[in-house]
């Protein structure tokens, strides 16, 4: 399937012809061989090379191009030395052009270098240039034509991809594993599946995410190309759907060794997104700053929105949310700009912001975006929105539209396995919606969802909250009639110290940081006097 990487033999080859003088052989064995060679035996490639006399190959742009490709191996370390091999290459072109399709080859492995440094938009605007000079190229052979359009296709997708240009990546890529067979090399191919695993786990297809990772790794084989930046999307697509899933042990395992697998390379801050996504299930909220603090700064100087930016912005104002530091969350996630279908949206981690701080109408202010998109909106998504959309209406006594938002959070959440929606409210308010949700009418799978939830060790749906004592749970309820200290110390006949004393109590057993936390908390207990079980 696909063509020989026998590095041994090339380079037995390669003397052979060196010695006897066959320095014209020698050179056309390095035309036909390098890019079978170039991605797993680079420095080796670069050796038997500089073995032929400079002369031979010092002019010919192809070889240039090679040397400029073998960079991007994995036993290589400097991605920008392939430039000056390639401005040499241009330059060369540029004097003595050849045909149209060898052209497009060597701007095409040119926008490969310029895309592991980030610089998307060049490495773009090469990509573009390759395929509409092989669209007017009537050189090539169909055989010719074909292999090139897969390897440009494959490029230029995963520029887009990494540019956060969805649609284009995916309609790219999927051209390219097309023509894969007998099209592209092994190294090329794992690659292409990694990015499209991604693309699904974007789009909120999570078994077809699932799918297109074990084909990248059923590829690789015995090779080191899963743990390399040729599969390290296929992993990145693993661990975010494990952590979607909220199966922390799995999400770890895929996780491990991210970091050092994207080394020099474009996938590098989304590894370290990847790990920041971890961390959020575990509960290790400091430590995922740091795993976005060192994504950021990977892709400090990167043109453009890279997706990758984007996402470790977005995770940073979760990670933020969860500790407590709201107005900096929002800061956070005001700057990200969500793509058409919400499958980067921010506004449901405003709207999680606004719930947790007790005002549940400013929470379905900030989804109205996600609402007008219907069903539009993206699948990965869309469950978060549903679900806060739930609580939120519960809290403000809408209890039509919450049960409709819930059922249909749940029906999605059954079919795609996602559980880290439900993370969004307190167990306590989780318990009482399921119950709602379990005395309607569901499908079967809604049924076996419920009893999941329920017994999950990986959701924590059960709280250890420490009883409120009598006099705790009176002021509990005058809170919620919203009087003052002075009022509740006046009605109860006690002092307002000890009103004082009480209040910080109740705010520790209920994990509450202010009297809007505790309001809420009182409600999901059944502490309102005025409330009923069937509000």
């Amino acid at each position: 399937m696909y063509p020989s990487t026998d590095v041994d033999f090339f380079e037995k080859s390669l003397e052979t012809f060196v010695r006897a003088g066959r320095f014209g052989d020698a050179a056309g064995l390095i035309a036909a061989s390098w890019h079978s060679l170039a991605t797993m035996h680079g420095a080796r490639l670069r050796g038997a090379i500089s073995s032929v006399p400079e002369t031979t190959w010092g002019t010919d742009p192809c070889i240039l191009a090679a040397i400029g490709a073998s960079y991007r191996s994995l036993d290589s370390h400097s991605r920008s030395a392939a430039l000056p091999w390639f401005r040499t290459a241009r330059a060369l072109i540029a004097a003595d052009r050849p045909a149209e399709h060898v052209v497009a080859g060597i701007l095409v492995q040119e926008s490969v270098a310029l895309r592991s440094l980030g610089r998307f938009d060049d490495a773009r605007e090469l990509g573009l240039e390759a395929w509409r000079m092989l669209a007017d190229d009537v050189a090539p052979t169909a055989l010719q034509r074909i292999r090139a359009q897969a390897q440009i296709a494959l490029q230029l997708g995963l520029t887009h991809l990494h540019s956060g240009e969805l649609d284009d990546a995916s309609a790219m890529l999927r051209i390219a594993l097309g023509l894969s067979e007998k099209n592209l090399i092994r190294s090329e191919t794992v690659e292409c599946l990694g990015g499209l695993a991604y693309l699904e786990y974007l789009s909120g297809r999570y078994g077809a995410a699932i799918e297109f990772a074990e084909r990248a790794d059923e590829t690789a084989g015995d090779t080191k190309l899963l743990d390399s930046p040729f599969g390290v999307g296929a992993l990145i697509a693993l661990t975010l759907v494990a952590v979607e899933r909220c199966d922390l042990a799995a999400a770890m395992d895929y996780s491990r060794g991210l970091v050092s697998a994207s080394e020099r390379s474009e996938w590098h801050p989304l590894a370290h997104f990847a790990e920041a996504e971890v961390a959020v299930i575990d509960g290790r909220h400091i430590e995922g700053l740091e795993c976005v603090r060192r994504g950021l700064d990977s892709a400090r100087t990167w043109q453009g929105e890279p997706q990758a930016r984007v996402m470790c912005e977005i995770v940073r104002g979760e990670l933020l949310m969860h500790l407590g530091e709201f107005a900096a969350a929002i800061d956070a996630l005001h700057c990200i700009t969500p793509s058409e279908d919400h499958a980067t949206c921010p506004a449901r981690f405003v709207a999680g912001i606004r719930y947790k701080a007790g005002d549940s109408a400013a929470c379905l202010a900030s989804l109205a975006d996600c609402d007008s998109l219907g069903e539009s909106h993206s699948a990965r998504t869309v469950v978060d929105v549903l679900f806060l959309t739930a609580a939120a209406s519960y809290d403000l006594e809408q209890s039509s539209r919450a049960d409709v938002a819930l059922d249909r959070s749940l029906l999605l959440a059954a079919a795609t396995g996602v559980r880290r929606p439900f993370l969004l409210v307190s167990p306590i308010a989780l318990q009482r919606m399921l119950g709602r949700a379990a005395d309607r009418n569901q499908p079967q799978r809604v049924h076996d969802l419920l009893a999941d939830l329920r017994i999950s060790d990986n959701v924590p749906l059960t709280g250890s909250l420490e009883p409120l004592s009598d006099r705790e749970v009176d002021i509990a309820q005058q809170l919620f009639e919203d009087k003052t200290m002075n009022q509740i110390a006046s009605d109860l006949y006690i002092s307002s110290n000890t009103v004082k004393t009480h209040v910080r109590s109740i705010y520790r057993k209920l994990s509450a940081n202010n009297r809007k936390d505790a309001v809420r908390r009182v409600r999901e207990l059944g502490l309102d006097p005025n409330f009923t079980p069937d509000d």
